[in-house]
């Protein structure tokens, strides 16, 4: 493949291109839209049209404003459909009449668009970046869908100028199920910021137990539903569990909790800024059964807040020497155990939260982040 270097002292456009704007993956998309802008870049985002949520529509409101490119909100579905063909028609319409220097497609849909939109400008004057954020990675190669987005995976790599993965368990899965990567990639950590490590301070009365997080299947929230109303079944206590996110299995886990009986112990919550919601309970669940890097990790650990969390994706990476505080993936009886000792005290899950949040502190920044990726451009 023809190579396109950028000169290292260039201001460039950049194009980000996801479809959900919600979630870590979008987190992640604004930390480094903004760290670029910082540097002189002029920046833009490609979007499905976000949903109807006032904690959307605020983050929207105060990025749109910074970035020279605006936001670009359009009819992205899920799984492939004709629209995406038109998608990336009207997409590469924008590139061209705005000189776009790099596409940058973030998960398995925006990893798509960036890399056909590549191809179908034929240049070598565009560069294609994808960063993977779990993605297809996550999809069973033993299943049609699964089948069918990692073949188109494979294809698309002819049409990548670079790779990014946020773990190096991200890498592995990567070759190990599409291709050994003969283009350039690099392992990038997510980060944070320095004004995101405090330690949290709860309201009055919280609850036990908390989920922020997308509402799917793939995050194990029944999972922990089954394991809470075991607890509340075997201790007898008034327990407490908020729900906060929203998604496409909302409804389903909704019934899981009305099935159990214990409606009167589950709060389901809309969306919130992180730090906000962190102070509502005592401790965190996040019993995922695929995760990439997962932002919500980090922002609970660098919080201060004990959490419980399953064994998956890179989330060993962010634990270091501690990794014996996570579950394996499904182990419901392991996640009761883990949830039930917090409610005494005797748990190394609440002692270990300085110890954490140093690690954390020490390998997880924002600015590096964003330096090492923007110059991942430059190569």
């Amino acid at each position: 493949m023809a190579t396109y270097s950028l000169a290292s002292d260039l201001f460039m456009k950049i194009l980000h291109i996801l479809r959900a704007p919600i979630g870590g993956l979008f987190r992640h998309v604004r930390d480094l839209a903004l760290e670029q802008i910082k540097n002189g870049h002029d920046v833009g985002f490609i979007t499905a049209i976000p949903p109807d949520n006032d904690y959307v529509k605020n983050l929207f409101a105060e990025i749109e404003p910074q970035l020279s490119l605006g936001i670009n909100s359009i009819n992205i579905g899920r799984l492939p459909s004709y629209n995406d063909y038109k998608n990336v028609k009207h997409i590469a319409n924008i590139v061209k009449n705005n000189d776009i220097d790099i596409l940058h497609g973030h998960g398995a849909k925006g990893g798509a668009y960036a890399r056909l939109i590549k191809e179908q400008l034929n240049t070598i004057s565009v560069k294609a970046f994808y960063t993977l954020h779990g993605g297809t990675l996550h999809y069973n190669p033993n299943s049609p869908i699964g089948f069918l987005f990692l073949k188109l995976e494979k294809y698309l790599l002819k049409h990548t100028d670079g790779v990014i993965f946020e773990s190096k368990t991200s890498f592995n899965t990567f070759e190990q199920k599409i291709a050994p990567l003969n283009l350039p990639y690099k392992i990038i950590h997510n980060g944070l910021k320095d004004e995101e490590f405090f330690t949290t301070q709860l309201v009055d009365n919280p609850s036990d137990f908390l989920y922020i997080g997308e509402l799917r299947m793939l995050k194990g929230v029944d999972l922990l539903i089954n394991a809470f109303a075991r607890l509340v079944s075997d201790t007898k206590q008034k327990l407490k569990l908020n729900i906060i996110g929203y998604g496409p299995d909302e409804d389903l886990f909704k019934q899981l909790v009305a099935k159990a009986g214990i409606y009167d112990h589950v709060t389901f919550m809309p969306p919130m800024p992180a730090a906000q919601a962190f102070e509502l309970a005592r401790v965190q669940v996040m019993p995922s059964r695929a995760e990439g890097l997962p932002y919500m990790i980090l922002e609970t650990i660098a919080a201060k807040m004990p959490l419980i969390a399953s064994n998956v994706g890179g989330i060993p990476e962010i634990y270091g020497d501690n990794t014996d505080l996570l579950f394996n993936n499904e182990d419901e009886n392991t996640l009761y155990s883990y949830m039930k000792a917090t409610l005494s005290g005797d748990s190394v899950h609440l002692s270990k939260v300085d110890e954490l949040q140093a690690y954390v502190k020490t390998n997880f920044n924002v600015e590096l982040m964003a330096k090492q990726i923007t110059g991942f451009y430059y190569e």
